[in-house]
């Protein structure tokens, strides 16, 4: 039982994606076809979403996501970048124009892509996994914020983010203290020890009880 315990605690304060991480200084094309070094966004806040064109349902809610929460938080418009970043190497410029033009994202959004290589590197550097899959592919649902010097600070997960939640990654991307992603995991495995604690002991009362 406390092996059982200490096995949920290991794998609770796992990180699956990386923190701390400067990601990959790769060249970007961009919606307007033009060859940009990722290097150009250092100086503000950075959020990476990583999605494709062509996905049906999941990148979509993403994108709107993104919007609604950018829309509905504090910070202002200025003080950070957004990078929507196709990990599809075939996706074209005018693929990406129509996919802002179809989600109505923000003009100072970045719309890009990058050769297979340069996809392969930036995504393994965020340490965002995928893999073609018939029809498209399979992906995670996550958004990264950088530090303004392009080093992973936190992640946003789903195809729906709160305001709030967009704000913190922001602060904790400039520098703030991530109390959620420092002691959050911590104390889920606390409670879970402690519950998988108290569950033996139940179950050991109750053998003593039928016992007497």
């Amino acid at each position: 039982m406390i092996a059982l315990a200490l096995a949920l605690l290991a794998g609770t304060i796992q990180p699956e994606f990386p923190v701390g991480q400067r990601v990959a200084a790769i060249r970007l094309i961009d919606d307007a076809g033009r060859t940009r070094a990722l290097d150009e966004f250092r100086g503000l806040p950075v959020i990476v979403a990583p999605l494709y064109t062509r996905c049906p349902l999941a990148c979509p809610l993403i994108a709107n996501g993104l919007k609604r929460a950018a829309a509905e938080a504090k910070a202002l418009p200025s003080s950070y970048r957004v990078i929507v970043f196709s990990f599809d190497a075939r996706d074209t410029p005018a693929d990406l124009r129509r996919f802002r033009e179809r989600h109505q994202l923000p003009i100072t959004w970045t719309m890009a892509t990058a050769s297979r290589d340069d996809v392969r590197r930036l995504t393994d550097s965020l340490g965002y996994r995928f893999a073609e899959a018939p029809g498209g592919f399979t992906h995670p649902n996550v958004v990264a914020a950088l530090t303004p010097d392009l080093v992973t600070a936190r992640y946003l997960h789903g195809t729906s983010y709160a305001a709030a939640d967009f704000d913190a990654a922001l602060s904790v991307a400039r520098g703030g203290v991530d109390w959620t992603g420092r002691f959050g995991p911590a104390a889920i495995a606390v409670l879970l020890f402690a519950a998988t604690l108290a569950g033996g002991y139940l179950v050991l009362l109750a053998t003593r009880v039928r016992g007497a």
